[in-house]
């Protein structure tokens, strides 16, 4: 998909995927003191990390953390401005979006080596109790829980990007479940008319829309004759709230965290899926990594009540597992985040998440025609562990010219579909009606 294959096979190894979990096990922490960072206020950042004294220069560096904040701040508003406001200009507003963002995102590696001496946690955790499952579900049904409003907000697209090969352009819309929340869809999109679409949901504290250049890619797919959206989700890229990293959310209140992640954003891609259909789509596919492919699963299983028109026909889940409810103890990234002893602490075990599963798990029988989902799993992955995705592979009776089985773990498989897309191109093809193997 990219230019960088080369290095892709080089690092498409298994063994990449225990130094990335140790990394991230080294920049979670350091991403918190950034997020704490936020203001400025160095009194405020002791507090939040619970520290006694800050030594001079990380004082120094909170500051410069919040001036690198407030840089990035006014460069989304002046991209705002030209994307959905005068349209000039609009090329240069997002290259300074994007550099001054990464400036920003960047700074967090300059806590890593205070984090580990300061033994800050990777988490802010704030743990629930499980009878708040019941306040947070009520009496609902899956269905019912996951059902879309009866008015989808409208959604609003910028100015457009002419290149060469593609139209580039975003979509805007307050999210169904918290309207102050705006969701942005960063679109690519080739020349030909009534394109299939591909939304493709990124992974836990992946923040690409934060990053210089098009790192993943996806422009050149969309030439080939698709529309390629690529949606932030919530608690992340420019929906992070303040005193929070990336993707921190979805943890900080496991499992009930998830569980609200999923549904919020399973109705948001349906909004998503929707506008892809009101604008010449006659197929749309949902796709997504670990994370992306989590939430594209858990919408598919809970989709019963919403109309035909936001109803994705093709799935593609790459680096998933069946059990979700159960990554809250089941996953390496639980391991070293440690939130699987805190929610244990708590008093969530087996029973407590078992009664979250009917919400979050994957059945025996497959949500939509087995023919049109593809399911890439790492025999190796123990993040999004390999027997649950191997499991759903036999339970929905997945096709082989679909099943994509590599001898790789939840990173390398990731890394690995630089340097073979396949699971793409199987993807692409379904959408176009090349049903072939």
């Amino acid at each position: 998909m990219s230019n960088n294959s080369g290095l892709a096979r080089l690092l498409a190894k298994p063994w990449i995927d225990p130094l990335c979990l140790w990394g991230m096990g080294w920049l979670l922490p350091a991403a918190r003191c950034w997020a704490a960072a936020g203001t400025g206020d160095v009194d405020e950042f002791a507090k939040t990390l619970k520290l006694h004294a800050v030594p001079s220069g990380i004082a120094a560096r909170v500051q410069q953390t919040a001036e690198l904040g407030r840089i990035s701040a006014t460069a989304q508003a002046r991209w705002i401005e030209a994307a959905f406001g005068h349209g000039r200009d609009l090329l240069s507003a997002e290259r300074a979006r994007r550099e001054a963002a990464h400036n920003y995102l960047g700074h967090r590696f300059n806590y890593i080596w205070f984090a580990r001496r300061a033994g800050v946690p990777a988490v802010q955790v704030d743990m629930p109790v499980p009878a708040e499952l019941d306040k947070v579900t009520g009496a609902q049904t899956p269905d019912s829980f996951f059902a879309l409003p009866n008015a989808l907000p409208t959604v609003e697209m910028s100015h457009v990007i002419e290149h060469d090969d593609v139209r580039e352009y975003w979509l805007r819309f307050p999210s169904p479940d918290a309207a102050a929340d705006t969701c942005w869809v960063h679109v690519y999109e080739g020349r030909q008319k009534n394109l299939p679409s591909l939304i493709f949901g990124h992974g836990f504290a992946m923040e690409m829309e934060m990053m210089r250049g098009d790192l993943r890619g996806y422009r050149g797919l969309a030439a080939l004759g698709c529309r390629i959206l690529l949606p932030d989700a919530p608690g992340h890229n420019r929906r992070t709230r303040a005193g929070l990293y990336g993707g921190e959310s979805f943890m900080r209140r496991p499992p009930l965290s998830g569980l609200m992640h999923f549904r919020q954003t399973a109705r948001e891609l349906g909004v998503i899926v929707d506008w892809c259909r009101s604008n010449g789509s006659p197929h749309v596919a949902l796709g997504g990594t670990s994370l992306g492919a989590l939430t594209a699963q858990v919408l598919a299983e809970r989709m019963g009540t919403w109309a035909a028109n936001s109803r994705p026909d093709t799935l593609m889940l790459l680096t998933t597992t069946d059990k979700v409810s159960a990554l809250t103890f089941n996953s390496s990234l639980a391991t070293i985040t440690r939130i699987d002893e805190a929610a244990k602490l708590a008093g969530w075990g087996e029973a407590e998440v078992a009664a979250m599963a009917r919400f979050t798990d994957s059945g025996a029988r497959p949500p939509i025609d087995p023919a049109r989902i593809v399911l890439l799993i790492g025999t190796r992955d123990d993040v999004t562990p390999y027997d649950g995705g191997r499991r759903m592979a036999e339970n929905w009776r997945i096709p082989a010219e679909n099943l994509f089985v590599r001898e790789q773990g939840h990173f390398s498989a990731a890394i690995g579909l630089e340097a073979d897309p396949a699971p793409f191109q199987r993807t692409i093809a379904l959408l176009k009606g090349h049903l072939g193997a």
